[in-house]
């Protein structure tokens, strides 16, 4: 577990680097708003993500529409329970604090929750293919 949990960080680092970047300059450049902005930057590494993680991380051999189906509500239920809660965070714990500290949070609450719902319910042990070198 904590090897896949590895692999899964790796391949999160990846998407967090596209997506924050993407997310910071729609909210501060582009104005686009705190939802706009993180709706956007997150679903920018969705494919990237769902393509890494089923090959790399998780090693699936089966794919396909239940898989992709799957994939991108475990990746909405997740988004929106973790961008929600942190911008709650935010505002009522530490009201001076800008929204950039909400999707910081967002970003960590959201790894967890994505990583929990993807192993368990996404790429199960029944779909996985045999081991790669580790």
């Amino acid at each position: 577990m904590m090897a896949t949990f590895g692999r899964f960080l790796l391949v999160g680092i990846m998407n967090t680097i596209v997506g924050l970047a993407i997310t910071l300059f729609l909210f501060h450049i582009v104005h686009t708003g705190y939802w706009a902005a993180t709706a956007i930057g997150n679903g920018c590494g969705v494919f990237v993500s769902y393509q890494l993680n089923r090959r790399f991380t998780f090693r699936q051999a089966a794919g396909g529409f239940r898989y992709c189906l799957r994939f991108l509500l475990v990746v909405l239920l997740s988004y929106l329970i973790a961008y929600r809660l942190s911008l709650a965070i935010v505002h009522r714990l530490f009201p001076t604090l800008s929204e950039t500290i909400a999707i910081l949070i967002g970003m960590v609450l959201y790894t967890g929750l994505n990583f929990i719902g993807q192993s368990i319910w996404v790429f199960d042990e029944k779909s996985k293919q045999t081991p790669g070198p580790r």
